[in-house]
């Protein structure tokens, strides 16, 4: 399943891992939204889901499907308002521009048809359109709200239209209503509605509606006129209904569904998940589907009552980093406690694996799907010759604990934590190098690399013999694409590439950034770096793409959390590459989330950033550039170095052509970069480096 906002899929969990906060369905389509930007949709009641690129990493928690194909959703903290007419394969923003900080948050949204709706603005005032949200006129505030004639700190809660000039909204945390019938122009209060404190309303037909939030469910069965009290003691979040009395009912704590037969007379309890679900739909008067924390998903075909899980996750952490497995089609991840994560079907399922030991695992390698090995923290070394299904323990012939192992053919390397140890055909290990100071393996082709931070070697024929490469500087991570040629990072967050042999390094600078953790390479000029951060989205894991060598960097957002240490994504060939990151809704701490793609990460068309020049006055450089098909709100990364280390500040694309402005107190000569993530069928981009005036 899709993420968000980039060309990667999820491996698990299944159907995906970020918590679901509403769910709609219109004439047998589904739309699912939640945190982290997350959209799905489903056609067949909830079984699969696909994945919609909604192009924001901001929570979402409100949704209407209009129609099967159009569906408008809200989040952000009332600043993200994003829809989409070709059944959610691309949305695009109306109303809200600037979704950071914006200057009027929306509180709710509804539409009549898919021409005509209106906009609640949080100060009262109300918006309405007749074009699809491409232009609005303002109508008459509400009552009781900031916008209004008379002034007050009240808030819409939630508006039902009927037709396009009748309507009913509800003040926030309260049981004040008030009808239109004009088309907005003017508001008159409903006087027969029952107490409570209304945060939303959900319409079943014409004449039905609910009204609910905390200790609230109030129901009318004349278009709103009058409103009943419904016995219930529970914070009610949304309300799904089959017919006009039977719906499921969610809450705040997610703990249990409420399902009535009569109207929300009576209710009973379901707990359909061990996880918490927030959200809640029929697709169908039998067929019910219920989602919420971590992606967690459970369907219904009896009306709500008995709940079957969709999907799956191989729990345990698999935080130590990823592994090539001996074809594109595996991958490994190592875990905590012994275990394995290994896929052998391009990432589309993952299983656990069981090592004979106790101890966290430190690497893997298997020379095909069943022969491999493993080696723990303790440097205890494990084989395997059925795929993991059963483990034997091997002498690594040294006391010292190895720190990295690699197979090639029936000869099995040992590193670290001085020289090299090399068995073949089952036999004893023995030293083949033990001078140099080296903790992980790199493999390009038949070329086997062995480094650490102060040192790199290399050996052609089967590590037999080694001998050393040169290095740019203090060694965070080496990846080798050829005897060759490869890539190095140092720990001063520098990427370097080199086309012979290590004999000279040339510094990328158009990375534009120190926040490297590691690299990966599937061919002499696409690969990635994996960033501890990305300052214009904190707490999302990202890679910088790129697909000519270096010269130019695109970020990719691949899903809220972090990578771990170092091999965080992994990359087999030009476009099949793998990822793992923490798992915030379980726990910050927890790294499960897998993902995996076959288009190199990219989605959508092409984007071009470009950097025009840059001018001096004083201490203060300005630098000025553009991306090309902004709308007008994008988020720009730009970056500047003197020394060694770069500073990144954020700034904003103009409606005016994309145009930005960046300035920076530098002294010396500097370099700049401008990055942009991407949105909604755009791929990121990034631009070359400019140097600046002296």
């Amino acid at each position: 399943m899709q993420v968000s906002q980039s060309g990667w899929q999820w491996g698990n969990p299944t159907p995906q891992g970020n918590t679901i906060r509403a769910i709609d369905f219109a004439q047998g389509r589904g739309y699912a939204i939640g945190d982290d930007g997350t959209a799905l949709r489903t056609d067949d009641g909830g079984a699969t889901w696909t994945g919609l690129p909604t192009g924001t990493s901001l929570d979402l928690n409100r949704i209407q499907a209009v129609t099967p194909d159009v569906v408008t959703i809200l989040g952000g903290d009332g600043c993200v308002l994003r829809r989409s007419d070709d059944g959610g394969r691309t949305f695009r923003r109306f109303y809200v521009l600037t979704e950071i900080d914006c200057p009027e948050p929306v509180a709710a949204t509804y539409f009549v048809t898919p021409q005509l709706g209106y906009i609640l603005l949080r100060n009262g005032n109300v918006l309405r359109t007749t074009d699809g949200g491409e232009s609005f006129s303002r109508v008459t505030a509400i009552p009781g709200t900031p916008g209004s004639a008379g002034g007050g700190n009240a808030t819409p809660a939630d508006a039902i239209f009927t037709s396009p000039d009748a309507g009913i909204v509800f003040l926030s945390g309260t049981n004040t209503a008030l009808r239109t019938t004009d088309a907005g122009a003017s508001w008159t209060p409903e006087p027969d509605v029952a107490g409570g404190s209304v945060r939303r309303l959900e319409a079943i037909d014409a004449t039905t509606f609910y009204a609910f939030g905390p200790d609230t469910l109030l129901r009318s069965t004349d278009a709103g006129q009058s409103w009943q009290a419904k016995p219930v003691a529970a914070t009610i979040t949304g309300v799904s209904c089959a017919t006009l009395d039977l719906c499921l009912l969610t809450t705040d704590r997610g703990d249990r569904l409420l399902r009535t037969e009569n109207g929300g007379d009576t209710t009973e309890p379901i707990t359909a998940a061990t996880a918490p679900l927030y959200a809640a739909g029929f697709a169908n008067p039998a067929r019910a589907v219920a989602a919420g924390v971590g992606g967690a998903t459970a369907v219904s075909n009896d009306a709500g009552r008995n709940y079957t899980p969709v999907g799956g996750d191989i729990a345990g952490s698999f935080g130590l980093g990823l592994r090539l497995g001996p074809a594109p089609n595996i991958a490994l991840a190592l875990g905590s406690g012994g275990q394995l994560a290994r896929t052998t079907d391009n990432g589309v399922t993952w299983r656990a694996i069981n090592v004979a030991t106790s101890s966290n695992l430190r690497d893997t390698s298997f020379s095909s799907e069943n022969e491999g090995y493993a080696l723990d923290f303790r440097g205890g070394l494990f084989r395997t010759s059925n795929g993991g299904a059963s483990w034997s323990p091997i002498d690594p012939g040294t006391t010292s604990a190895p720190l990295a192992v690699i197979t090639r053919g029936d000869t099995v390397l040992l590193a670290g934590p001085r020289g090299v140890r090399r068995a073949t055909g089952g036999g004893q290990f023995s030293a083949v190098e033990n001078r140099t100071r080296v903790t992980t393996f790199d493999r390009a082709g038949s070329t086997i690399f062995a480094y650490g931070r102060n040192a790199a070697i290399r050996s052609t024929n089967g590590g037999r013999r080694w001998t050393t490469v040169r290095r740019p500087g203090r060694l965070a991570d080496l990846d080798m694409t050829s005897a060759n040629g490869g890539y190095a990072l140092t720990t001063d967050g520098r990427v370097w590439r080199t086309t012979n042999g290590g004999r000279r390094w040339r510094e990328l600078a158009a990375v534009g950034t120190s926040r490297g953790l590691a690299l990966a390479f599937g061919s002499s000029t696409h690969g990635y770096l994996t960033l501890s951060g990305y300052p214009a989205d904190v707490g999302v894991a990202y890679v910088l793409r790129t697909s000519d060598g270096g010269r130019h960097w695109r970020p990719q957002r691949i899903s809220a959390g972090q990578f771990p240490g170092t091999e965080g994504v992994i990359s087999p060939s030009a476009s099949r590459s793998y990822a793992l990151t923490s798992t915030p809704a379980v726990n910050a701490g927890v790294f499960r989330s897998l993902f995996t793609t076959a288009s190199g990460g990219d989605f959508g068309t092409r984007s071009t950033i470009t950097l025009n020049r840059a001018r001096r006055s004083g201490r203060t450089v300005t630098v000025t550039g553009r991306l090309n098909g902004a709308q007008g709100g994008e988020p720009i990364v730009v970056s500047a170095r003197t020394g060694s280390r770069w500073t990144e500040q954020v700034v904003t694309a103009g409606a005016n052509g994309g145009r930005f402005t960046a300035s920076f107190r530098l002294r010396g000569r500097a370099s700049f970069v401008a990055r942009w993530a991407g949105d909604s069928g755009r791929q990121g981009a990034g631009s070359s480096a400019l140097r600046g005036p002296r």
